[in-house]
């Protein structure tokens, strides 16, 4: 079905003009009024509640809404009240909200679509700084089906049905997950100082992105852990006669659907697909390990590049470049620094004398043409990020991570961020990975997180952990 089959074709259009800003806040401050159980929301109330918001309304413009200059000009736009009430009219008109009245009392009632409180939810959800729940939906599927597998009863169908649900839930999920990594590792090139660049890993990606995502989906609520046992519990209820039939009993009364063989093969499909999915898991899984790693492996090596300051014309070459790049989007700037680059450059035609020069007859000599150099094209502001990269790319291998993880626990079973020596950026960056590959099955540490979350270890902030090596860890 059409989207606009459902909404009216105008539904958007509020968002249009500079008018906006005030009509977002008007559908958050309708979302609110839900929020606190108002099933009934009256006209006059919203009403009220919009005229209190005059610092926004007073931005309210009739240049941009869609009127005749008749009707333009016989609207009065001269109080919060007249304003308030024009958006309200706006609102219905496009479709967001209805107005019905209250025949127990006669009062205008505003009325929600569920669509536009679907989207006034998303609009919240987006802006909100709040922190989302982890949703473990592969422990989830894997308790209900095991809990409905030892003690069937009148759920079974319900049962596999939300397991279905929360299986293509789950695969959304791990392909937003890619994606997330691939839009901080888009960010990278686009940052130009270390601290922005140590910012934007630790304070946003760890914690947004790796603790709240990557983290559950390698420990407790792990695909590898759970798949077989869930694939098992399928796999018995699918070739179950008794148990295939109790299913379709289920769905009959649910479905109301009396095509036992339409429901059995429904039935079937949806085992199947969950089945399928958990096998092929694995695959996405490896792809998001694989964006992880080369985003911690990116953020490190920009560090190092964006830290080992050259004096020679290649490194003062780099800074113009760099600071280029970080410019590209201001015309303004780049003029700029293209005319100071004309102005600090002077071109000279140079000759030479030898011992014929000074008899005669005077010969004048001059240095043949060679072949030009090579004009290389510096638009794409990655030519030296990748040319770094190359160079680099095998100077921090597991060896000289772990090497240094051994060095800095010494005799000790256990040591924390603060007793670690970052004498220079080169031991900062062997901290960064020793602490991502603390995950890693083949680390002979793990890792604890400590309060307060974030100290100063000569002069470098960096996140307060305990490093406590595998064997002592089980003995306790």
């Amino acid at each position: 079905m059409n989207l606009f089959d459902i909404v009216p074709s105008n539904y958007f259009s509020i968002f249009a003009g500079k008018n906006r800003e005030i009509y977002i806040e008007s559908l958050a401050l309708l979302y609110s009024l839900l929020q606190n159980d108002e099933a009934v929301i009256k006209k006059s109330d919203f009403l009220n509640a919009l005229k209190e918001k005059e610092k926004n309304l007073a931005l309210f413009s009739l240049d941009d809404e869609e009127l005749s200059e008749d009707e333009k000009n016989n609207l009065t736009m001269d109080s919060a009240s007249s304003k308030a009430s024009f958006v309200i009219r706006r609102l219905e008109e496009t479709g967001w909200i209805d107005i019905s009245m209250d025949i127990d009392n006669y009062e205008e009632v505003i009325v929600l679509p569920a669509y536009t409180i679907s989207l006034i939810k998303t609009f919240s959800d987006i802006v909100s700084d709040e922190e989302a729940p982890y949703l473990s939906l592969v422990h989830s599927t894997y308790s209900e089906l095991k809990l409905e597998d030892e003690d069937m009863d009148e759920l079974l169908y319900p049962t596999l049905l939300r397991c279905y649900e929360n299986t293509k839930k789950l695969k959304v999920e791990l392909i937003t997950l890619v994606h997330s990594i691939r839009i901080f590792q888009n960010k990278l090139t686009k940052l130009f100082d270390t601290n922005d660049v140590l910012h934007s890993y630790f304070d946003v990606y760890k914690k947004k992105i790796s603790d709240r995502y990557y983290h559950p989906l390698k420990t407790f609520d792990s695909v590898a852990k759970f798949k077989r046992p869930i694939i098992r519990i399928l796999n018995k209820w699918l070739n179950d006669k008794e148990i295939r039939d109790r299913l379709i009993v289920q769905a009959s009364i649910s479905a109301k659907n009396n095509n036992k063989k339409e429901i059995e093969n429904d039935i079937i499909t949806k085992i199947n697909y969950i089945s399928d999915t958990y096998e092929s898991l694995n695959t996405l899984i490896s792809s998001i390990d694989r964006e992880n790693n080369q985003y911690t492996k990116s953020s490190t090596q920009k560090i190092l590049y964006l830290n080992n300051t050259d004096r020679t014309i290649k490194g003062h070459l780099d800074n113009i470049f760099k600071h280029y790049a970080s410019n590209v989007n201001d015309n303004r700037a780049l003029a700029e620094i293209l005319s100071k680059m004309q102005e600090s450059s002077s071109f000279y035609e140079q000759g030479f004398i030898d011992s014929e020069s000074i008899t005669l007859p005077v010969l004048k000599k001059y240095r043949e043409s060679g072949v030009p150099m090579e004009i290389v094209n510096f638009e794409n502001d990655d030519f030296l990020m990748d040319n770094f990269l190359e160079e680099t790319k095998n100077i921090y291998t597991d060896e000289r991570v772990y090497s240094f993880m051994e060095r800095s626990f010494d005799n000790n079973n256990k040591i924390e961020s603060k007793d670690l020596r970052i004498k220079n950026y080169d031991s900062l960056i062997c901290l960064i990975l020793a602490t991502v590959k603390g995950e890693d099955e083949a680390s002979f540490y793990t890792i604890e997180e400590l309060l307060p979350k974030q100290i100063e270890n000569n002069e470098f902030i960096i996140p307060n952990f305990a490093y406590i090596k595998k064997d002592n860890k089980e003995e306790k």
